[in-house]
C-alpha cells in the first residue's frame, strides 16, 4: 500500500473540484460585499443575509458566522426564523461547534423539518450521539432523498460511523447496503466501514478491509491496513514482529484523527507483544484524547517488567504511575525487585526519594529502616547512618530491632565497631550474631570472630559469602597460631577453588607469615559477609 502517493493525489483532485476561496475573491461574495457598502439602512438587513448566504455556499464559515452574528444584533426578530436558524447551523456544525448548532435547531417549528433533521444529523455524529443520530436520521429522509448520492454519502457515513462506534453493527450495516453512487474516495470509506461491520466473521472482513487499503482514500487506506494486519496477527498468520515491520512504516502518512489513534494503538499493543514496553507507552502516550486505563495498564507494566525497564518506565512516563499510597507501594515493591536482582544501589535511590519527600512520621521511619539496610548494602554506610539519624520514630519491636541492627552494620563500615557491639547487645538471631563477629574482626577480637562465625561455617563452600566465613575464621585462627583449627578448615573445604582456596591454603602453610596475613586480610575484605535485610 502506497499511501503518500494516493494522499497528494487527493488533495490535488480536491483542489481541482474546489478551489479554496479567499475572503471577499468569490465572485458572489464581491457582488454581496459591494452591495451591502452601498444599500441604504433599509435594505442592509437583506444584504447581510445574502452576504452570509453567500459566504457559507464559499466554504467561508467564520466570516458567515461574522456577518450572521451582525444581523442576529441589528434584526432580533430575524434571527429567530427558520431559515435563519438553519443557515446559522450549518455554519456552526462546520466550525465545529456542534452544541450550539443544536442549540439553534431547538425550536418546534423546526422539530420535523427534514432540512433541519439533516443539521441535527451532522451536528449528532459529530458528539458521537448514537440516539441523536438514530432520531435526526429517520426525519432526514426526504431531505437526503433529494440531495444527488455523492452529496448525501457524508451525512449517511456519518451516521455509519457513528453507529459502528456504538457498537450497533446492525444499523450501520444497514445504511451502507443502501448507500449507492459513491465516488472512489467515498467507496474507500464504505468498505472500511463494511469491514469493521463483519468483524464477528474474519475472512469477510479482511476482504473489504484489503480493498480499502488500495482505495485513494488515504484515512480509510490507513485504517483499513491496520485492522487487516490485526487480523492477520489475531488468526496466527502474522507475528508481531512481522506486523511491527508492515506497520511503523506507515506512521507518517497521515497525522490526527480516527486513523492516527488506530495505528498509534496498534503499534503500542505489538510492541507489548513483543516485549519492547518502553515502545509501547511511546505509542500509546501520543495517542491524542489518551487511552482508557493507561494509568493501569503502566501499574501493570511495572510490576511485570525486568526492573531496570520497570525503572526506565518510571522515569520517562511518571504521569501515568498511580498517585498517593497506591505509588509509595509500587516503588517499595519495585525497589525489593531491584535490590534481589543485587541493584541495591538503585533500590536506596527509589526508597531515598520517598523517605526525603514522601512520607511522614511512623511510615518514613519505617522505611528508612529498609532503605539504611540497602544502603549499608550498596556501600553508602554514612549516609545511612545520615537517615537513621533524621528519621528517628517510635517503631514496632521488630522493626526496631532491624533498626538497630541496620545501624549496627553501618557502624561497623564506618571505624566504630565498639558503638556497633554495643547496639547489638540483646538482640539474637543469625544476622546479629555475624555483625557480632564483624564487630569482632574490626577490633581484632580473634576469640569472639571464631565463637561467632564458626557455628555458622557450612559444610561446604557454596557462595562468596561462604568463603568470606571461612576465610575469617582462618584468619582468626592463624593470629592466634591455631594451627588444628587450619588444617581441619583445609580439610573440610578442599573441593573449595579460586582465590579463596589460594588464600587458605596461603595461611595453612605460612600462619606465622606477616606478609601471609597481610594479604590473606585484604582478600577477606573482598568477601562481604553483612547481608542488606535481617531476615
Amino acid at each position: 500500500m502506497r499511501l503518500a502517493p494516493r494522499r497528494l493525489l487527493l488533495f490535488a483532485v480536491l483542489g481541482l473540484a474546489i478551489p479554496a476561496p479567499v475572503s471577499g475573491d468569490a465572485p458572489n461574495v464581491r457582488a454581496a460585499l459591494q452591495a451591502l457598502s452601498v444599500a441604504p439602512d433599509a435594505e442592509r438587513p437583506e444584504r447581510r443575509w445574502r452576504l452570509a448566504q453567500d459566504y457559507a455556499a464559499a466554504g467561508l464559515h467564520a466570516e458567515a458566522d461574522g456577518v450572521l452574528g451582525v444581523l442576529a444584533a441589528d434584526s432580533p426578530r430575524r434571527a429567530e426564523t427558520s431559515e435563519f436558524r438553519l443557515l446559522r447551523a450549518e455554519v456552526l456544525i462546520a466550525l465545529g461547534a456542534p452544541e450550539m448548532a443544536l442549540a439553534a435547531l431547538d425550536t418546534p417549528a423546526l422539530a420535523e423539518v427534514p432540512a433541519a433533521c439533516l443539521q441535527r444529523l451532522a451536528a449528532s455524529a459529530r458528539l458521537r450521539d448514537r440516539t441523536g443520530v438514530s432520531a435526526a436520521h429517520r426525519c432526514a429522509a426526504p431531505a437526503l432523498a433529494a440531495l444527488p448520492a455523492t452529496a448525501r454519502a457524508p451525512y449517511l457515513m456519518a451516521a455509519v460511523r457513528t453507529y459502528a462506534e456504538a457498537g450497533d453493527m446492525a444499523a450501520a450495516a444497514a445504511v451502507l447496503r443502501r448507500m449507492d453512487g459513491l465516488s472512489p474516495v467515498q467507496q474507500g470509506e464504505a468498505e472500511y466501514w463494511r469491514g469493521v461491520t463483519l468483524r464477528g466473521n474474519a475472512p469477510a472482513a479482511l476482504t473489504h478491509f484489503r480493498r480499502a487499503a488500495v482505495s485513494p482514500n488515504p484515512i480509510a487506506a490507513l485504517r483499513a491496513e491496520v485492522a487487516a494486519t490485526e487480523i492477520e496477527v489475531a488468526a496466527g498468520r502474522l507475528t508481531p514482529k512481522a506486523a511491527l515491520a508492515r506497520l511503523e512504516g506507515l506512521d507518517n502518512v497521515w497525522r490526527g484523527g480516527a486513523a492516527e489513534r488506530d495505528l498509534l494503538m496498534a503499534l503500542g499493543s505489538l510492541r507489548d507483544a513483543t516485549g519492547d514496553v518502553s515502545g509501547a507507552f511511546a505509542a500509546w502516550s501520543a495517542v491524542a484524547g489518551g487511552v482508557p486505563d493507561l494509568s493501569k495498564r503502566f501499574s501493570a507494566a511495572v510490576a511485570d517488567a525486568p526492573p531496570h525497564q520497570a525503572v526506565a518506565l518510571l522515569g520517562a512516563y511518571p504521569d501515568y504511575a498511580p498517585q498517593g499510597a497506591e505509588a509509595d507501594a509500587l516503588i517499595r515493591r519495585l525497589a525489593e525487585r531491584l535490590a534481589a536482582a543485587g541493584r541495591t544501589a538503585e533500590a536506596a535511590r527509589l526508597l531515598d526519594h520517598q523517605v526525603a519527600h514522601r512520607l511522614q512520621g511512623t511510615a518514613r521511619a519505617s522505611v528508612a529502616v529498609r532503605l539504611a539496610e540497602l544502603l549499608v548494602a550498596s556501600g553508602n554506610p554514612q549516609r545511612a547512618l545520615t537517615v537513621l539519624a533524621e528519621t528517628r520514630a517510635a517503631l514496632p519491636a521488630d522493626l526496631d530491632l532491624r533498626r538497630r541492627q541496620a545501624e549496627a552494620a553501618a557502624r561497623i563500615r564506618t571505624g566504630a565497631a565498639a558503638e556497633a557491639r554495643a547496639l547489638l547487645a540483646g538482640i539474637d538471631g543469625r544476622h546479629a550474631d555475624i555483625l557480632r563477629a564483624e564487630a569482632a574482626w574490626a577490633l581484632g577480637d580473634w576469640p569472639a570472630v571464631i565463637a561467632g562465625l564458626e557455628p555458622m561455617l557450612p559444610e561446604s563452600a557454596a557462595s562468596a559469602r561462604d568463603a568470606g566465613l571461612i576465610l575469617r575464621v582462618a584468619v582468626a585462627a592463624a593470629r592466634q597460631g591455631d594451627r588444628d583449627r587450619l588444617r581441619s578448615l583445609e580439610r573440610r573445604y578442599r573441593t573449595m577453588r579460586g582465590q579463596a582456596a589460594r588464600a587458605l591454603e596461603a595461611l595453612v602453610d605460612a600462619p606465622r607469615d606477616p606478609r601471609v596475613l597481610a594479604a590473606v586480610t585484604e582478600t577477606v575484605s573482598a568477601y562481604s559477609v553483612i547481608e542488606g535485610s535481617a531476615a
